[in-house]
């Protein structure tokens, strides 16, 4: 818990991949539950692509690996909910943003690293970057950024 407590003493503006996201929403993490809740009082605000929305609203089972909760109603029930309750605000990438979250996948192609949680975390990459602000991910998503150090993009990650 403490990472969260120092992102929140650090930023005011947070970018959610599809996973973290979705842990956020849920609030399945101790993390996640602090980020959901430090939204709601307005101390940190959380964007996400467009992209990465539609893909954590999209998932068929729990990102969460330590869940053992039933989701009978989808995992993008909870994602769209919070979402609806001002929890995060969903931005579009300019062209400019989008050609280099599309140039950042293809390079994850070359690594063979491909599917849609891979392109949502390009599009949230290309998101931090330019707007200055720490990426929000877990660990299990480690592999979506596996193109990062190819294409020269460095920026803070921290985890939910």
């Amino acid at each position: 818990m403490a990472a969260q407590d120092e992102l929140l003493e650090t930023t005011e503006v947070a970018v959610l991949d599809p996973f973290s996201l979705y842990r956020v929403a849920v609030g399945h993490t101790p993390g996640g539950r602090t980020l959901g809740n430090a939204t709601r009082t307005g101390t940190v605000r959380l964007i996400t692509p467009a992209v990465a929305f539609a893909v954590a609203c999209s998932m068929r089972t729990c990102w969460d690996e330590t869940c053992d909760q039933d989701h009978r109603d989808g995992t993008g029930v909870p994602v769209r909910r919070f979402q609806e309750l001002g929890g995060i605000e969903v931005v579009s990438l300019s062209p400019a943003e989008t050609v280099s979250a599309g140039q950042l996948y293809a390079a994850s192609m070359d690594r063979r690293v491909v599917g849609a949680e891979v392109l949502a975390a390009c599009h949230a990459a290309v998101l931090a970057k330019s707007s200055g602000s720490p990426l929000i991910s877990a660990a299990r998503a480690s592999y979506c950024y596996s193109a990062l150090d190819r294409a020269e993009v460095s920026f803070r990650i921290d985890l939910v």
